[in-house]
């Protein structure tokens, strides 16, 4: 299973992209979970209210199958109190629903648009349970990466582009006033995920590191 954080949710939605995300990972939207609140944080049953929130038809569309197919997350009592009651103020409370559920299954990963929840996890030491969240734990730059490696480069550049408005490094990564080069992409992103590994101070692992199969096995 694979947790949707919100900002993640909403980014690949709007950049038309949540296909291929689930296509990335050989998996289908009955194969996502998300919070609860994601319904009323897209207002999908309200048609022009989701349009102004996600801009477009299409991603209004994408929003309303992932949210009929997904699981909602659930959390069990151990869950909650391992991670909930931690005094991390820098992590919001969806976030951290988010890793308390991911705790709850050893082979569950998540995946975050907002890579400050990363590095406000980072800060916790010592902690046996989010110690053990690192190896699955992916984020906004790291899952179109993955998306690069399956679906045509001009595709996706095509599809990030004309949505200059959603998110900042994407933007700048692709580029906003001419199309960049599907290397300078490539290492745009990379950069960025590894600025996020020296932001975690070396905690956050990703799919091109040195033993990828630590973040493979086990997918759901």
């Amino acid at each position: 299973m694979y947790l949707l954080d919100s900002d993640a949710a909403r980014k690949l939605c709007q950049y038309l992209l949540l296909d291929e995300f689930a296509g990335s990972l050989d998996c289908s939207f009955r194969d996502f979970a998300i919070l609860p609140q994601l319904k009323f944080q897209l207002a999908i049953q309200h048609d022009q209210k989701a349009l102004k929130k996600l801009g477009s038809r299409e991603a209004v569309l994408l929003a309303q199958a992932l949210i009929c197919a997904a699981v909602e997350i659930n959390l069990t009592p151990d869950a909650a109190n391992n991670l909930l009651q931690m005094d991390r103020p820098d992590i919001d409370s969806g976030e951290a629903v988010l890793f308390a559920a991911l705790s709850q299954g050893n082979d569950d990963k998540m995946v975050s648009g907002d890579k400050r929840a990363y590095i406000a996890l980072s800060g916790i030491e010592g902690h046996p349970v989010v110690d053990a969240l690192w190896p699955r734990l992916i984020c906004l730059e790291e899952a179109v990466l993955l998306i690069l490696r399956r679906y045509p480069f001009e595709l996706i550049s095509d599809r990030v582009r004309a949505r200059s408005d959603v998110d900042i490094s994407m933007r700048m990564a692709f580029g906003s006033s001419a199309a960049n080069s599907q290397q300078a992409v490539t290492q745009a992103l990379e950069s960025y995920l590894g600025d996020l590994r020296r932001s975690t101070n070396g905690k956050y692992r990703s799919f091109s590191d040195p033993h990828p199969s630590e973040r493979l096995a086990g997918q759901s």
